[in-house]
């Protein structure tokens, strides 16, 4: 806590957009929301000046274009990256209780967003220096190198406040999941309708449909995908991607709902939904996080120390091959950390899709584990809530331990399961190769129900003031 208040003076400085102290209307929040969302798109569009040329043989990871909303060598190279990261740590310090922070206490709660930017603003500048120094942004000169970090900090300064525009009552939601949902977009559109020809087979799957049934291109490429490309559409991932939007769409009501009673309110009845997904995209977000920087620091080493694939040691780490101008794993750790190229490779490999599946899930597991513990989301801390709202469980004493061995009940089981079911979701749609990924139909899913559930709740208050006034005091 201390040393989180010796950067108050820091803090100071930092720019800020200031909260919304009037009425915004629902017209002016959705304009706003579309700006912040146009300038970012025209942010994936503009390549960074002034690049000598651009590597084509160690790009950053698709997981890693998907979770971070990037785009390789344009002025969102970092994405939101540095954002979600800097969340991420400071949730788990606050939520571990390594630092001490009261989110309840306006003064703590300001030092506790203002030290997240801090930190957002630092990744970005050691993540824009680790590209240009690593050579994936070939700068050509020390002064093409600054020039190129100073216009990813500005850009990752600009995001940041995107974000604070859109959570600060100005718009909608986040930005930083509005981002991540256009990037998504983006990506399923380029794999239904690129018409982008190379080694035998369109991009889109769409278009290859059309020359597939108009005598060229092959049935089997068409089917599970071209071998000869580092990703491909296929059949079998379009109908994979519309199976699983469908069960994430119905996994997304499933819940287990605990009847509660409000004393105060006259013994009013009502229910605490607990959702079969607990835990929420977080454990594939963080185990798709750290495959891709794996892959992707491998990837590194490898474009620099043993491209030809002939050092005993570099092999038993990663091995990559070059298909399409692009390095795709081949051997080595960090190859069953990597989701199969398609059904077809899955096929000819199937040790590589079982190591890589069981990996994956379990890792999102214990990633769902850890982070109900660190993030207020286990049974004693709702428990905690639950007391201090005044809300009492029928038939159960009205006491922290009775209810937090209440909740415990569910909340153990459904902490494990649901981090092994979207693991298992994620995985297994990757490994037949479904069209925007399965993190990314994941992510997909729940940002457009999130942003749903806002656009409602805003509707409501906005139609009936009365009820907003309720909302504000529960």
């Amino acid at each position: 806590m201390s040393a989180l208040n010796s950067l108050r003076p820091i803090l100071r400085y930092l720019p800020e957009i200031p909260k919304a102290r009037r009425p915004v209307s629902f017209r002016e929040k959705a304009a706003w929301t579309i700006v912040v969302l146009t300038i970012y798109i025209v942010f994936t569009q503009i390549p960074l000046y002034p690049l000598s040329s651009v590597s084509q043989s160690v790009q950053t990871p698709a997981l890693f274009s998907i979770i971070f909303a990037t785009r390789f060598g344009t002025l969102a190279q970092l994405g939101v990256g540095p954002i979600v990261t800097a969340g991420l740590i400071m949730q788990l310090l606050v939520g571990s209780k390594i630092i001490n922070l009261d989110l309840t206490d306006k003064s703590q709660r300001a030092l506790f967003t203002g030290t997240q930017k801090f930190l957002a603003i630092i990744f970005t500048i050691l993540e824009a220096s680790v590209f240009v120094s690593s050579g994936l942004l070939p700068a050509g000169s020390l002064g093409n190198a600054i020039l190129i970090v100073l216009q990813l900090l500005g850009v990752g300064i600009l995001i940041i406040l995107f974000d604070e525009i859109l959570q600060k009552g100005w718009g909608f939601g986040s930005a930083v999941s509005l981002f991540i949902l256009a990037g998504i977009t983006l990506q399923i559109s380029v794999e239904l309708f690129s018409p982008a020809f190379a080694n035998g087979s369109y991009a889109g799957i769409l278009p290859e449909a059309i020359y597939v049934l108009s005598g060229g291109g092959s049935m089997s490429d068409f089917l599970f995908g071209n071998p000869n490309l580092a990703r491909s559409s296929s059949l079998i991932g379009l109908i994979a991607m519309i199976i699983t939007l469908i069960v994430v769409v119905y996994l997304q009501q499933v819940k287990i709902e605990i009847p509660v009673t409000y004393p105060k309110y006259g013994g009013v009845r009502a229910k605490i939904p607990l959702q079969l997904i607990y835990v929420s995209n977080v454990p594939v977000i963080l185990a798709g996080a750290l495959a891709a920087n794996l892959q992707f620091f491998s990837q590194i080493a490898w474009n620099n120390y043993n491209r030809a694939n002939s050092d005993p040691l570099w092999n038993a780490i990663a091995q990559f091959n070059v298909i399409n101008n692009q390095a795709v794993p081949s051997g080595g750790l960090i190859y069953y950390l990597t989701a199969p190229r398609g059904l077809n490779a899955a096929i000819h490999d199937p040790l590589h899709a079982l190591i890589y599946i069981i990996i994956f899930c379990l890792l999102c597991v214990l990633f769902a584990l850890a982070w109900v513990e660190t993030s207020g989301m286990s049974a004693e801390e709702q428990a905690k809530r639950l007391v201090r709202s005044g809300i009492q469980v029928p038939g159960f004493r009205n006491s922290e331990v009775v209810l937090a061995t209440l909740l415990k009940r569910y909340t153990k089981t459904l902490t494990w399961f649901s981090g092994l079911l979207v693991g298992l979701i994620a995985s297994v749609s990757d490994t037949v190769g479904i069209i925007g990924t399965g993190i990314g139909i994941l992510l997909s899913v729940g940002i457009v129900y999130q942003f749903y559930m806002i656009l409602a709740r805003e509707r409501i208050e906005e139609e009936f003031p009365s009820i907003a006034r309720l909302l504000e005091v529960t």
